[in-house]
């Protein structure tokens, strides 16, 4: 049986298939305009790959997962439903936040698509005054007139007691039955996203109300077509969490940024294989650089994530991304200033060495011109690079305004994004209090690999690990995922109020009853379920993520939290999380043991600029495919594969390791 597993990303679509026994990988480019014919075309790279076709693997496929950017290309591009909102008088404008909403400025909703109504729940929960159902219905119908196609509910307090958005949707329903065609689908924020933070909850609906149709649409289409292809199992949707879920059980919001945390969940499962007590991972693909930090204790979710410069309340594994990517544009401004990003060539045109129209130097053209990248390599030779285009476009975009050779333009060009790299992970260093030299780099995507090396001499990290599956690193955490579901019950009170401790139990008794029910519907028995509870705290205006399984409780949980800080402030119960999983087949890797140390003879050699000073030398080149464990390569040098390129620049020394992991080491005192 195989287990099939999909990144559908901004420029290219990733899959990492397994037998059980090994892997295979494959990468195509995304068609964003039809995104089951990329998945199709993925499918059928990763069926050859296996020496079958796409009916035949989908015919014996255990697993299907689906982590996708569809949901943020949504957003990003503004093609979102148009929506319309319901708030408590008086928060039209700010949406219950200190400022004006993130959300209107970055235009997911227009201003005039939010109507307040009266009606007030007091901060005890308690009713203070009632809905008025005329107003609700005048106010739904004019959100209709102006061409809402969802509407979102979210009272002020409506997760102490959400009786009143309970009530509009009954009054909205008595009035448009959901079986017209003129009713309007309507969703409650308590349900979305039940937080505290009324703002919070907000911008969270908002995000889900505009996603919700098309993602229906573009995933229910996707599972058709499998089905047609041969497949026999519900789509399992990657959600960014963590953990995946049957289309029919996920929420449109839950789907943001899972690709990158797909990426962090893999780096937290390499993180507990290998032993590495802190990594920091680092996934640089053609638009963006993605940073996460990880430990082997936990999943670092971030109860609080901001997408588009937007706080939401769904939880995220935490990843900060930065515009730095292998299409970043290189420009000199009118001051001779070299700048790299953080706008990017995209897909199309592309880099100039893309041969698709594009005409801006970028990092990938640097790295063609500097040798580092082989022309002929890229996708296995079925996407040769034009070096003549990359040499233009850098001579006429940096080396000419800055009065430079091209190879020292090209050479700022990869200083310049090394830094900007380096300066993100050395700040998420920082407020961890953590030392460098204590930090293991994680590096892949397609462009990782040819940059960590430099990125980590930056940040003073002596220790890298790449991987052969790398340049599919999301698809790959993607394959580590369980069916799971999340589940909060918030507090939101002083975590010394009393009476705490019987609401988390009666709380998690609750959330426990109706995780069964949904893990049924996923087509999982109580006895194959794994619970895992978890207490949200706050201090210092920063959420705390304590699990409760050694039994220790509340009290237990806050002395964690305060343990070492210098002044603990006051500490408050955000939420009680239920985490429900069952496990699902996926890929493991086995180490090899037994073998001997060996240096590796260069396949070949190539002029690569290590130095503007220096200029080109002639520096070995291996192939990835002929590492085996216990391969040694001295730096400088180069090993090719058809997606990445591994550069160990002198002074560092590569090993794979028994898990066929690629280990960069400073060997330098």
């Amino acid at each position: 049986m195989y287990t099939i597993d999909l990144d559908v990303g901004g420029t290219f679509t990733d899959g990492f298939f397994s037998d059980g026994q090994t892997y295979r990988t494959a990468k195509v480019p995304t068609t964003a305009h039809d995104v089951p014919a990329c998945v199709l075309e993925c499918v059928a790279a990763g069926a050859a790959a296996f020496g079958t076709d796409t009916a035949g693997l989908l015919r014996e496929a255990s697993v299907f997962r689906l982590a996708t950017t569809i949901g943020t290309n949504i957003i990003v591009q503004g093609r979102g439903a148009k929506a319309g909102l319901l708030v408590s008088a008086g928060a039209e404008e700010d949406l219950y936040g200190d400022d004006p909403a993130g959300v209107i400025a970055q235009g997911f909703i227009r201003p005039e698509m939010i109507t307040g109504i009266g009606g007030a729940i007091d901060e005890n929960g308690t009713e203070a005054a009632p809905v008025n159902p005329e107003e609700v219905l005048a106010a739904v119908r004019g959100l209709v007139h102006r061409g809402a196609r969802i509407i979102g509910v979210c009272l002020r307090n409506a997760w102490r007691n959400d009786a009143h958005e309970v009530r509009v949707r009954e009054i909205i329903h008595e009035r448009y039955p959901v079986h017209y065609l003129r009713s309007v689908p309507l969703q409650l924020s308590t349900e979305v996203s039940p937080v505290s933070n009324d703002h919070a909850r907000a911008n969270s609906l908002i995000v889900n109300e505009m996603l919700h149709r098309e993602m229906t649409r573009s995933l229910y289409d996707l599972e058709d077509r499998l089905r047609d292809a041969g497949y026999r199992w519900p789509l399992l949707v990657t959600h960014a969490s963590g953990g995946c879920a049957r289309v029919a059980k996920t929420v449109a919001a839950e789907t943001l940024q899972s690709g990158p945390a797909a990426a962090v969940l893999g780096a937290w499962r390499i993180a507990q294989l290998t032993g590495a007590e802190h990594v920091v991972a680092a996934d640089m693909g053609g638009t963006s650089l993605d940073v996460a930090f990880a430990s082997a204790e936990q999943p670092p979710w971030d109860p609080r994530p901001t997408v588009e410069g937007v706080p939401l309340a769904i939880p995220m594994l935490g990843v900060e991304s930065i515009g730095a990517g292998g299409g970043s544009i290189a420009r000199v401004d009118g001051d001779g200033t070299l700048s790299v990003g953080p706008d990017s060539a995209g897909s199309y045109p592309g880099p100039a060495c893309y041969g698709q129209g594009g005409v801006e130097g970028t990092v990938t053209d640097a790295d063609l011109i500097l040798g580092y990248i082989d022309p002929g390599h890229l996708l296995a030779g079925r996407m040769p690079l034009d070096l003549a285009a990359a040499r233009d476009a850098v001579t006429e975009r940096v080396a000419a305004p800055s009065g430079t050779t091209l190879d020292a333009a090209a050479a700022m060009v990869r200083e310049t994004i090394d830094g900007e790299m380096a300066a993100a992970i050395v700040r998420g260093i920082e407020e961890r209090g953590l030392e460098p030299a204590g930090v293991t780099l994680l590096a892949f995507g397609g462009a990782g690999p040819l940059h960590a090396a430099s990125i980590a001499e930056h940040v003073g990290i002596r220790r890298v690990l790449a991987f052969p599956f790398g340049s599919v690193f999301s698809a790959y955490g993607s394959s580590t995922t369980d069916v799971m579901h999340l589940y909060r019950d918030t507090h939101g009170l002083p975590a010394a109020s009393p009476g705490l401790a019987d609401a988390i139990e009666s709380g998690t008794e609750r959330m426990q009853s109706v995780a069964v029910k949904d893990m049924r519907g996923e087509g999982f028995r109580f006895d194959e379920l794994d619970f895992q509870t978890v207490l949200e705290l706050w201090t210092g205006g920063r959420p705390a993520l304590v699990p409760t399984a050694n039994g220790d409780g509340l009290a237990g949980a806050v002395q964690r939290v305060t343990n070492g800080l210098d002044e603990p402030g006051p500490v408050a119960l955000e939420a009680t999380w239920i985490v429900v999983s069952a496990g699902v087949p996926h890929w493991s890797p086995e180490r090899v043991n037994g073998f001997a140390a060996h240096e590796l003879a260069a396949s070949g050699s190539r002029e690569v600029t290590w130095s503007a000073e220096q200029g080109p030398v002639a520096t070995p080149t291996h192939e990835l495919t002929d590492l085996t464990p216990g391969a040694v390569v001295e730096g400088p040098a180069v090993v090719d594969a058809a997606d990445t390129g591994y550069v160990v620049p002198g002074g560092w020394r590569l090993a794979v390791d028994g898990y066929g992991f690629l280990e960069m080491t400073d060997t330098r005192p």
